[in-house]
């Protein structure tokens, strides 16, 4: 008589969140370090660990618990995305968007595109001098309409 395997079963219907297969996944993620990845396209600071099971198989497990102890707050309110192919990256204010980087123009590749993501955001939310050179080198009605949304940047 055959015994089902009720903990396969389990995963089957429930599938454990914090752990994915690696080999179906690994166009959603960027490898950050030795066996650490980073999702691609999230805002989320979350990183995964690459382990191997004892069937062999390769998973991403979570490294982040999912219920932290105090909310999460809004530390900007820039936003910097990429397209599918990562080969641009609109910055974005407010769910406004503000300009288009060209990964021909800036020199960032598909691999590291989340690097200028968190490089141009961490830049804006920082240094007030940086947000007004980005504004100034928009053209003056764009630049106008801008200020007229949102006079906190002026």
């Amino acid at each position: 008589m055959e015994t089902l395997d009720w903990t396969k079963l389990a995963g089957d219907v429930t599938p454990d969140t914090k752990r994915i297969p690696y080999e179906a996944n690994k166009h959603l993620v960027t490898k950050v370090a030795f066996d650490v990845f980073k999702m691609n396209n999230t805002q989320t600071e979350s990183l995964w660990l690459l382990e191997t099971d004892s069937d062999g198989k390769q998973y991403l497990s979570a490294c982040y618990d999912e219920t932290p102890e105090k909310p999460l707050e809004i530390k900007s309110n820039w936003l910097a995305l990429s397209d599918r192919g990562c080969t641009n990256v609109t910055l974005i204010y407010k769910d406004v968007p503000i300009q288009r980087f060209a990964s021909s123009d800036f020199g960032f590749t598909k691999d590291d595109v989340y690097v200028f993501q968190k490089a141009l955001t961490d830049k804006l939310s920082s240094d007030k001098s940086f947000v007004e050179k980005l504004l100034k080198s928009q053209p003056k009605d764009k630049q106008e309409m801008f200020l007229s949304l949102f006079p906190e940047l002026a």
